[in-house]
């Protein structure tokens, strides 16, 4: 066990809150998925349920209206969706020196480590919520002749076109071409999230444009590959695939308010880091320490007409 020692009894509160937050930096760079979603905090000492909200459009006011007479008006109309959230972790052995009066550098690689893995959790967690979404299709316009088909613009504008019919509004604003060569306007989007594998199939996609091409360099997010008419492309490695031959992609495009998941605080998410001997007669030589993470967490559809899942295969 000499390779899992630690050699401090006590983490000061400060440091703990150190930990705290590099494990939540390092987690939050790996929420490709989850970064679109309705966020919403976990109220303390109020049990284990997340309540979300929506509210459902007014109908038109079209009846005209008569002099001096008041119309009757018309009340919101709100749906509430619960969601009981769920608890998760994982630790690592810590090796090297915990000092109370100072950040380790083992320790602050751990706390790294193990956010990019609490984000990871998360991140999949939200991606296997979404891909499960009622609204999906095949796209059939390609020619690798397969069920489904790779990618293409007739598919995209497809998607675009029920999420339209659906009152789902789009995400991003219109980006104007900026005054460097070789920029391009984008148009207002919905965001589409795709796997790394298919970066070579979404740039066939006829008028494509690259994230660098845009007018605006600042507009691009992280994660962010390109546009393809009305939907702009974040790309991740853990996209959603299936294990069949050929291996099917699902790739959720969505419009604001389709999901919600618990916020990342320190509230809902901690490193916990046991120092050796705090296991007191369990650890009679002092020889175990350990840093570990442990969150409060749940995703949930809110809406599902406000998302559409297309699946393809690789051309």
């Amino acid at each position: 066990m000499s390779d899992t020692l630690t050699t401090t009894v006590q983490v000061d509160p400060a440091i703990s809150l150190y930990y705290d937050r590099a494990l939540l930096e390092a987690a939050r760079a790996e929420l490709v998925h989850e970064g679109l979603a309705q966020k919403r905090p976990i109220p303390a000492k109020s049990g284990n349920t997340i309540k979300f909200r929506r509210y459902a459009n007014l109908s038109p006011a079209d009846t005209p209206l008569t002099e001096g007479v008041t119309p009757p008006g018309q009340a919101l109309s709100k749906t509430d969706i619960t969601a009981s959230i769920s608890w998760y972790g994982d630790f690592v052995h810590v090796t090297d020196v915990v000092d109370i009066t100072g950040q380790d550098a083992e320790l602050t690689v751990a706390s790294q480590k193990l956010g990019y893995q609490m984000g990871q959790t998360r991140d999949k967690i939200v991606r296997d919520v979404m891909v499960s979404c009622a609204s999906v299709s095949n796209a059939s316009h390609g020619s690798n002749g397969h069920t489904p088909t790779e990618i293409t613009k007739a598919d995209i504008d497809a998607v675009v076109k029920t999420l339209l019919s659906a009152n789902a509004k789009m995400t991003t604003p219109a980006v104007p071409a900026g005054g460097g060569q070789g920029t391009v306007p984008i148009r207002r989007a919905y965001w589409g999230i795709a796997d790394t594998d298919l970066v070579d199939d979404l740039e066939k996609v006829t008028g494509f444009t690259a994230a660098s091409e845009y007018g605006d360099s600042g507009a691009s997010v992280d994660a962010e590959w390109g546009a393809t008419g009305n939907v702009r492309w974040l790309v991740t490695s853990e996209g959603y695939v299936s294990s069949d031959t050929p291996a099917v992609y699902s790739l959720p495009i969505l419009g604001r308010d389709a999901y919600g998941v618990t916020e990342l605080t320190e509230a809902a998410a901690s490193n916990i880091i046991k120092p050796f001997g705090s296991a007191g007669t369990a650890d009679p030589l002092n020889q175990r320490a350990s840093s570990g993470w442990k969150m409060a967490f749940v995703a949930r559809i809110l809406n599902d007409n406000f998302m559409h899942v297309l699946k393809v295969t690789h051309s």
